[in-house]
């Protein structure tokens, strides 16, 4: 075997390695599958989130502020990364809006809401319908 025959083999040898590498970075890159949440929890969400949408008319920033702390419980909850680059792409948008309020005023809080709201349903999974619970009096 000769000097670039050698040189040639070490070569190939390195790229293999570096595809390997490439491969397994990817891979750990990937998205994280979301752990199951048992229906009980999923419908808590559900109506921890009714409840911020609600409360937005009323007090915007106090429920953006509350849509991204439900949010990270339930992305903790279901396994996910909330911090880094492993956050999803939607709670880094959101929070881009939540730091211009100042300027944009409520629009900025409705656009993080927007946000927020995909990524919920991203994330809560296939859920029921809530029932829909009368609290009418039926006359006696």
């Amino acid at each position: 075997m000769d000097l670039a025959t050698m040189l040639v083999d070490v070569l190939v040898g390195l790229w293999v390695i570096a595809v390997i590498v490439a491969i397994g970075r990817a891979w750990q890159a990937r998205s994280p599958r979301l752990e199951p949440i048992s229906p009980e929890a999923q419908e808590r969400y559900a109506l921890s989130w009714e409840r911020i949408t609600r409360r937005f008319v009323f007090a915007p920033r106090e429920a953006a502020q509350e849509a991204d702390s439900l949010l990270g419980s339930l992305l903790k909850d279901r396994g996910q990364p909330i911090h880094g680059d492993r956050m999803p792409g939607r709670i880094r948008e959101a929070r881009g809006w939540l730091s211009r309020e100042g300027s944009e005023g409520t629009e900025a809080l409705r656009q993080a809401m927007v946000r927020y709201h995909a990524e919920f349903e991203r994330t809560i999974g296939r859920r029921r319908k809530p029932v829909a619970r009368d609290h009418r009096r039926e006359p006696a």
